[in-house]
């Protein structure tokens, strides 16, 4: 009979204490895509008719594709809108790889003039987007009859910093609608005209727009020419000049960059996986003698045209994010910075995301004591010193918890604190005031080095 007792050792049992996480699932890489289909003839001329494409996208329904495989499946192909957007949308797959969330969408701003196609996106996602690039052929500015440009009021980028502040808010105003902020990335041309002067561009850098950034910039190949000019001459009644541009680029490196990174990272987000050259998609544009496709004489200003001081002045002073190169780095191709359409706290995207991402994980974590009690110092009437600090601690402990790049320990800030004035009346007020505070990271856009001979090291 065997015996009764076992062989000695040490064993362990884990048991599950149900203690919740205090770490939220991050959504800081999600994007979406929105094509405005004006510039072809609405929906209809874009999509198709009883296409794939025209079904899925119907009435500016909201799709999310997870792989380049998905396009086929959504029917986005080379007849959807002339090749726009499948070109834009293997550029952001060839970019931040598979397994992507992205939302995409078709508008027509002939229809829905003020955009409002960003609020269905972000409210279809349930508001998880933090990026949304936008796709037009509407110009920003005009042509006046001295030959300068200008921005008139209602413009394009103030439409879609308006729908912005519907969804998070405005800067300094407290917002009770849209609990659900993301950024804007613009693409669009200048003005719709064949001959754009660079010195002549509009300044937009203190237009005070934080939420909206403007793409300049496109590869110069052959097969983005084609494109070029096949969006513009789908209907051949009224000829225009959109760029090709390169928002699929810019939402493709942010669907994979820490809410804390630039895009215009050197060492991070070299575009030569889609182009190994860049120009800015406009200078002066003719077609060929047998009107199919733009001619050799036509210029697109290639980027290496333009030096150092023209780019400061003429482009990155004015506000907007451009495809540039650097001396040295062959086939290398990036962008200028990631700035947005502000000179205040908010002036970059990743500023931006890295409040955004604040925002929704201390909220998150404030959630639950809403319409709780909490205790009142009998001496003075006031709200307690330990709930003070109870509420302290939900917010800093979110933030030490949440505010890390995703799947490491590596933090997206430099500090943070957290504020409650001891002397608010609770029991009048049934509202608690709570402020907190973020030292953002530092960014080097600009490296000084100063060289020279010496006679002894």
């Amino acid at each position: 009979m065997a015996t009764n007792t076992n062989l000695g050792g040490v064993f362990t049992t884990d048991i599950d204490g149900k203690k919740t996480s205090n770490v939220f699932l991050s959504t800081e890489n999600v994007v979406g895509l929105i094509f405005d289909t004006s510039i072809v003839g609405g929906l209809e001329k874009a999509l198709g008719t009883d296409t794939v494409a025209a079904k899925a996208f119907a009435n500016g329904s909201v799709v999310e594709l997870n792989t380049s495989k998905d396009l086929k499946e959504a029917g986005i192909d080379e007849s959807v809108l002339a090749g726009i957007a499948k070109y834009h949308l293997d550029c952001f797959f060839s970019l931040a790889g598979g397994t992507q969330r992205i939302f995409v969408s078709f508008m027509n701003s002939d229809d829905d003039a003020d955009f409002e196609a960003v609020e269905k996106m972000q409210l279809a996602s349930g508001g998880i987007i933090y990026q949304i690039g936008v796709w037009t052929g509407k110009p920003i500015a005009t042509k006046n009859g001295d030959d300068s440009y200008s921005v008139e009021a209602g413009n394009i980028c103030a439409k879609l910093e308006s729908v912005a502040e519907i969804l998070g808010g405005k800067v300094g105003i407290t917002n009770y609608e849209g609990n659900a902020p993301l950024n804007i990335l613009l693409n669009a041309p200048i003005i719709d005209e064949a001959v754009v002067d660079l010195k002549k561009l509009p300044d937009l850098s203190e237009m005070d727009f934080p939420k909206v950034t403007v793409l300049v910039g496109q590869a110069p190949t052959d097969t983005v020419h084609k494109l070029m000019y096949d969006v513009n001459h789908v209907n051949d009644s009224t000829e225009s000049f959109a760029p090709v541009g390169c928002v699929g680029a810019a939402i493709g490196c942010l669907a994979v960059a820490p809410a804390n990174e630039s895009i215009a990272h050197v060492n991070g987000f070299n575009l030569a996986a889609v182009m190994q050259d860049a120009e800015l998609g406009f200078g002066n544009i003719v077609k060929n003698d047998d009107n199919d496709v733009y001619g050799s004489e036509s210029s697109f200003t290639n980027i290496k045209t333009i030096g150092y001081t023209k780019r400061n002045t003429y482009l990155h002073k004015k506000g907007y994010v451009f495809l540039t190169n650097y001396d040295g780095l062959e086939n290398s191709i990036f962008f200028s910075s990631d700035q947005t359409l502000s000179i205040g706290d908010y002036r970059t995207i990743a500023r931006c995301r890295v409040m955004h991402k604040s925002r929704r994980v201390v909220r998150r974590a404030l959630l639950p004591r809403v319409n709780s009690n909490v205790e009142i110092d009998v001496t003075t009437g006031k709200l307690s010193a330990s709930e003070i600090a109870e509420f302290q601690n939900i917010v800093i402990q979110a933030l030490d918890m949440n505010m890390v790049e995703p799947g490491t320990s590596k933090p997206q800030i430099s500090g943070r604190t957290c504020i409650i004035d001891e002397n608010q009346d609770v029991l009048n007020t049934d509202a608690i005031d709570i402020h907190y505070s973020l030292v953002p990271l530092g960014v080097t856009s600009v490296i000084n080095v100063t060289e020279g001979f010496t006679s002894t090291i």
